[in-house]
């Protein structure tokens, strides 16, 4: 990501969304809009040829749907990172999307302030979930052991959208360690990746 600019793909079949994030976007200090596109194989030949730090994606486009494109993405190890925004609401595509590597999912009912922070977190490798969605995952819990104080302090940075690096240097720890705790808290909360956890710290209000 450059220092200064966070630079963003929009893929989006509708014209007037399209537009509309063009606007959010562009208004913000520190953010880039760099191309869009209507249809699932336009925005994989320009997150290609771009390379952008994040991806804007709806999970219902034409020709190529929005987890096909993830899935492409991930196979090709390109270095975009996607934010999911999408009506769709259904635990199936939900769970989908953070399972192949989405750093974001977002409802088209989250405001703008909602979005310019879930793209500045997914640009700096964090994670974030519209609040709307923390109930996805609520009859999935694991054992239920009790955390640690410390895996309750990580719990809260990745609940912040911070990466492990951030967390890591907020804490005076390696990120071998951050990632050792998450793993833990994993284990234990029966949360499969950073995005369910972030759901889960904001169902719980911790």
């Amino acid at each position: 990501m450059s220092a200064s600019q966070v630079r963003i793909v929009v893929a989006e079949d509708h014209a007037m969304v399209r537009q509309g994030l063009k606007l959010v976007i562009s208004s913000e200090p520190g953010m880039c809009w760099v191309g869009e596109a209507g249809d699932g194989h336009a925005a994989l030949e320009l997150v290609r040829s771009l390379q952008p730090d994040v991806l804007l994606l709806d999970l219902g486009l034409p020709l190529l749907d929005g987890l096909a494109v993830m899935r492409t993405i991930a196979q090709e190890h390109l270095p975009t990172r996607v934010l999911v925004v999408t009506a769709r609401q259904d635990p199936a595509s939900v769970r989908a999307a953070l399972a192949l590597g989405a750093h974001g999912y977002l409802l088209k009912t989250d405001d703008a302030d909602a979005l310019v922070a879930a793209l500045r977190i997914a640009a700096e490798g964090g994670y974030q979930v519209s609040a709307e969605l923390a109930g996805v995952f609520e009859h999935e819990a694991g054992t239920q052991e009790p955390l640690t104080a410390r895996e309750v302090e990580i719990a809260q940075g990745v609940g912040r959208g911070l990466s492990s690096k951030r967390i890591a240097a907020e804490f005076g720890i390696s990120e071998h360690t951050v990632r050792k705790h998450r793993e833990n808290i994993g284990r234990k909360l029966g949360v499969r990746n950073a995005a369910e956890l972030v759901a889960w710290t904001i169902r719980t209000r911790l």
